[in-house]
């Protein structure tokens, strides 16, 4: 309320006329009906625990694994499943957990490479050992499968380059390899083009990626030692 110069007289402000006009004037409510609809009754499964197709492999890692907080470990599979990978962040331990199962070689390569699991074959050069034993024959029923079990834990908040060069150092050194990932040129289609001296043929290149595996030269002198001594 503010008040005038003239006399007693008193002026109110703007939000206070509106109100004073608000009260004055009385606007009907209307109460709509509220709309209740009934849902039909239903029954809900009980939560059963987890009995995925990997629930075994997992409980078979699991004892397997050592007491420490932050560890490595390698060993071959036993079993023959399907492989599979997991990897699980818990930060309330502060523990990152990479788990393998069932993985050929090279899928452990791919894996910490960041290839693709259907990384063709072909585009895999191995040098100085028997191929099949890092990548299996899989129309073979009677060839041996190498197949291995690998899990890894690190802090929670360890970067993803980092865990999988801590990956690559663990599988080089336990089956003492040389692996890398290169890109090299292939010919990929040829095509009939004409030159002066008359019809030729072009070829197509192509970049396509390659991974290189390479037994470790440590290995290498090694084995031709003793290749010498039994000579001898």
């Amino acid at each position: 309320m503010q008040k005038s110069c003239t006399g007693e007289s008193y002026a109110l402000s703007q939000e206070k006329e509106m109100f004073s006009y608000l009260s004055k004037k009385k606007v009907p409510v209307i109460k709509k009906p509220i709309m209740i609809t009934l849902l039909p009754e239903r029954s809900f499964k009980k939560r059963m625990p987890y009995e995925g197709r990997h629930a075994d492999a997992l409980k078979s890692l699991a004892k397997g694994r050592p007491k420490e907080r932050y560890y490595s470990f390698l060993n071959p599979s036993k079993e023959l499943k399907s492989s599979y990978s997991a990897v699980v962040r818990d930060d309330r331990s502060d523990v990152l957990r990479i788990t393998l199962a069932h993985m050929a070689i090279y899928e452990c390569y791919l894996f910490a490479f960041g290839l693709p699991a259907n990384f063709p074959t072909e585009q895999i050069i191995v040098y100085g050992y028997e191929r099949a034993k890092y990548i299996p024959c899989k129309i073979c029923p009677d060839s041996e499968k190498h197949l291995y079990n690998y899990e890894l834990t690190v802090p929670a908040n360890t970067e993803r380059e980092e865990y999988r060069q801590r990956m690559l150092n663990d599988l080089n050194e336990h089956f003492q390899l040389d692996v890398r990932v290169e890109k090299l040129s292939i010919v990929k289609d040829s095509r009939q083009i004409m030159t002066k001296r008359g019809e030729s043929v072009e070829l197509i290149w192509q970049e396509q990626p390659t991974m290189i595996m390479k037994t470790k030269q440590v290995r290498v002198a090694a084995s031709a030692e003793n290749r010498l001594a039994a000579n001898i």
